[in-house]
C-alpha cells in the first residue's frame, strides 16, 4: 500500500525498544515522527503509539492540529458556531475547502485517518509477531481496540468522502487497507464494501472486549466500540442495531447533572464521558489546541469562533445549555454577539478532550427507537430534555420526520461543538444547507452561494490530488465531482 505521507519501510525505533519509563505516560512523551513495526515494539507500546498518532496529528496548520481539528472543522461548516472574521476555520466555515484537490482540510482528513488505520493495522502485526507473556484478555482487548479505532477511521473516511449510505450503497467510497503489509495502494471500494468491512471489524471488537480497557481512558473499551456502532448503524439506517448499540453502550455511564454540565467539559473523569484524551501542561498545542478557537475566557487563544444568533434562540429560557451561550457586548450584525462557555481550559491549559458521551448515545437511541415506536421515542426525549430544561413539553409531532428534525435539534443544543454534529446530521438526511441569523459568513460554498442542495456534490471532499498521484488504482477519473 502506498500512501500520499509515508511509505512502508520498517525501522528500528530505539527510543520505543528501550523506554524505561512507565508505558502508560507514553501519550505524553514526544511521539516518534516514522512509523513503527516490527518485533523490535511491544504490543503496548504499538496500541500507545495508535493512540498518540491519532490525538496528536499534525497536518501542518493550527486549523488542521490534532484529531479534534476535525470536529471543530465539522462544527464550523455546519450552522451553529461561526467564524465571523478571517481567521482560522473561515475556509471550513465557507466551505472553501470543497473545491481543491489541494485543500488543507481534505488532505489533513486524508492522511490522519490512513494514518490511523495504519496503526491500528500495525497493533494487529505487532500482537501476531510479538505477544510472548501476554494474557489472553489482554491480546484480546488490544486487538479489540485496533479493530475498533479501524472501524472509525473508515466510517470518518467514507461519509467525508462520499454521500451517505442511504443515498446510493453502490457509489465508490474509498480504500480499504486491511495490512501494514499490503504493497501496492488499493481502489475506491464501493461504499457498501465499506460499511460492510466497518461492520465486519466492529462485530469482532466488540466479540474481544471487555469492560476493561486495561489502560486510561483514552482507550477503547466494548462501550466505545458499540458507541462507534451505533453512529455507524443510525448512517447506515440499521435503526434496531444502532438502537441496541446505544443502549449497551450507555451502561455504567449515567448522564451529568446540571452542576457538571457547566463545569467546563474539560475532565475526561465525568462520569458520563465513554472516551477522551487527556493532556498534561508540557503536552498542550498552544495556540493549535481546541481550546484556544472556542474558550474566550483562556488567556491566550484565538477566539475566533461565535454562535449563530438563531442557534441561541433555539434554547429555552431555562435550559442549562442556553446559560453557557453569553453575550459579547458586540453587535448582532458583527457576527460576534454570541459566544459560548461550555468549553473551558483549565489554568495549565491541560484541559482534556471529549471523544464521546452517553448523552450522544441516548439521542442515537430515541432516534433510532422513533422509526419502530413513535410514542415510546417522544416520552424518551421528553425525559432527556427535562434532565436540562424544566420547561420541556412532549413532543406533538404529528409524523415520524417532524419528530425525527425535533430530535435533530435536540442533537445540536445538546452536542455543538463535539462531534461536527449539524454538518453531518444534514448530510447524513440529506437536507440542504441554508445559514440563517447573524453570521456575517451566512452564505457557504466555493463561489459563495446562498443554499446548498442535499443534491450538491460540494458535501465530498475532494480525494487529495497526491493520492491520485502515487495510488496506481486510483486515477483522475476515480475524482469526486465538484458542482
Amino acid at each position: 500500500m502506498k500512501r500520499i505521507f509515508y511509505s512502508f519501510i520498517f525501522l528500528v525505533i530505539a527510543s520505543l525498544a528501550f523506554v524505561s519509563c512507565d508505558v502508560e505516560s507514553y501519550l505524553s512523551e514526544p511521539q516518534p515522527t516514522d512509523e513503527v513495526a516490527g518485533s523490535v515494539v511491544t504490543p503496548e507500546l504499538a496500541l500507545v503509539g495508535m493512540y498518540g498518532a491519532y490525538r496528536d496529528f499534525y497536518g501542518g496548520a493550527h486549523d488542521v492540529a490534532t484529531s479534534k481539528s476535525f470536529d471543530l472543522g465539522s462544527e464550523v461548516m455546519g450552522r451553529d458556531l461561526q467564524v465571523p472574521d478571517f481567521n482560522w476555520y473561515i475556509f471550513e466555515h465557507r466551505w472553501d475547502v470543497v473545491a481543491s484537490a489541494n485543500a488543507r482540510r481534505n488532505v489533513y482528513i486524508w492522511e490522519m485517518f490512513y494514518k490511523l488505520v495504519f496503526h491500528a493495522n500495525n497493533v494487529m502485526y505487532v500482537l501476531d509477531i510479538n505477544s510472548d507473556g501476554m494474557s489472553q484478555d489482554r491480546i484480546d482487548a488490544y486487538r479489540g481496540q485496533a479493530l475498533s479505532m479501524r472501524a472509525l477511521a473508515f466510517y470518518n473516511l467514507v461519509r467525508t468522502f462520499q454521500f451517505t449510505y442511504a443515498k446510493n450503497p453502490n457509489l465508490p467510497g474509498i480504500p480499504l487497507d486491511l495490512s501494514v503489509a499490503d504493497a501496492v495502494g488499493k481502489p475506491r471500494g464501493t461504499v457498501q464494501q465499506v460499511y460492510d468491512q466497518i461492520y465486519s471489524d466492529l462485530n469482532e471488537a466488540i466479540s474481544l472486549l471487555g469492560t476493561n480497557r486495561f489502560g486510561d481512558k483514552y482507550r477503547v473499551n466494548v462501550n466505545v466500540a458499540k458507541g462507534i456502532f451505533a453512529r455507524v448503524a443510525l448512517e447506515k439506517q440499521d435503526y434496531t442495531r444502532a438502537q441496541q448499540m446505544a443502549a449497551d453502550a450507555q451502561v455504567g455511564f449515567p448522564l451529568m447533572d446540571n452542576t457538571t454540565y457547566v463545569a467546563g467539559f474539560n475532565d475526561y473523569n465525568n462520569a458520563e464521558w465513554l472516551w477522551g484524551f487527556p493532556f498534561i501542561a508540557s503536552e498542550n498545542w498552544g495556540f493549535a489546541s481546541f481550546y484556544s478557537f472556542i474558550d474566550h475566557d483562556r488567556a491566550a487563544g484565538y477566539k475566533d469562533i461565535f454562535i449563530n444568533s438563531d442557534f441561541y434562540n433555539l434554547f429555552g429560557a431555562n435550559d442549562i445549555r442556553r446559560s453557557l451561550i453569553v453575550t459579547t457586548g458586540q453587535t448582532l450584525a458583527s457576527g460576534k454577539m454570541y459566544r459560548t462557555r461550555k468549553f473551558r481550559d483549565v489554568s495549565d491549559l491541560t484541559g482534556n478532550l471529549v471523544c464521546m458521551r452517553a448523552s450522544e448515545m441516548k439521542l442515537i437511541e430515541i432516534e433510532a427507537k422513533a422509526h419502530s415506536n413513535l410514542v415510546g421515542a417522544k416520552q424518551d426525549l421528553l425525559t432527556f430534555q427535562l434532565l436540562r430544561d424544566p420547561d420541556a413539553v412532549l413532543s406533538t409531532a404529528a409524523d415520524l420526520n417532524t419528530f425525527i428534525d425535533e430530535v435533530l435539534v435536540e442533537r445540536r443544543k445538546e452536542l455543538y461543538g463535539e462531534i461536527g454534529v449539524d454538518f453531518y446530521d444534514m448530510k447524513r438526511h440529506q437536507k440542504s444547507m441554508q445559514r440563517v441569523g447573524n453570521a456575517t459568513r451566512a452564505v457557504v460554498g466555493y463561489g459563495i452561494f446562498d443554499v446548498v442542495p442535499a443534491t450538491s456534490n460540494n458535501w465530498n471532499m475532494l480525494i487529495p490530488q497526491r493520492e491520485i498521484d502515487l495510488n496506481p488504482n486510483i486515477s483522475q477519473s476515480d475524482q469526486n465531482p465538484v458542482d
